[in-house]
């Protein structure tokens, strides 16, 4: 009988010791603040306007499926977007690229965790359309592509760090 009771309080002290898992990240609001100053160059200038919304449906289709009205926000300060010719003065294809300070929040607005994300002409390909050999980086085809790319890097990174 007393290894019984053992055995219990045993198993007892293992079980509060456990962990949980962790609740999946859902996703009540997302919004997306793109200043003019963050606009590097003339190309980037003519997308300024429709940037935020962009962005925002961009995120909010790689949170498809995980929107919740009781789910934290997730904010995006864009820092910069640069979609350098690669005909300007010592410009490469290399300095396009959108950058921004992604913060997730809690329900009353608290700070879970922040990170900077960058998406450069690296990270754009397999978001260009099929069959692209070439595209000029103030192309609305890189720049769709380049908002993509941002919008799944957050998104991972966010699913990988800490969720409340």
């Amino acid at each position: 009988m007393r290894r019984l009771a053992m055995l219990c309080a045993m198993g007892l002290a293992l079980a509060a010791c456990a962990t949980s898992e962790p609740e999946p990240l859902t996703i009540a609001q997302i919004d997306v603040e793109a200043d003019l100053t963050s606009m590097q160059n003339l190309s980037a200038v003519q997308y300024w306007q429709n940037l935020s919304s962009d962005l925002e449906a961009a995120l909010a289709a790689e949170f498809s499926g995980q929107i919740d009205p009781g789910g934290k926000t997730v904010t995006v300060d864009v820092d910069e977007l640069s979609l350098s010719s690669v005909y300007a003065p010592g410009a490469s294809f290399a300095d396009s690229r959108l950058s921004g300070r992604v913060t997730l929040l809690n329900p009353n607005e608290t700070v879970v965790s922040a990170y900077d994300v960058t998406a450069t002409s690296g990270d754009v390909v397999p978001y260009l359309p099929e069959g692209t050999v070439t595209v000029p980086p103030t192309s609305s085809a890189y720049y769709a592509a380049v908002v993509r790319a941002f919008a799944r890097g957050a998104a991972e990174t966010l699913r990988a760090g800490p969720a409340s």
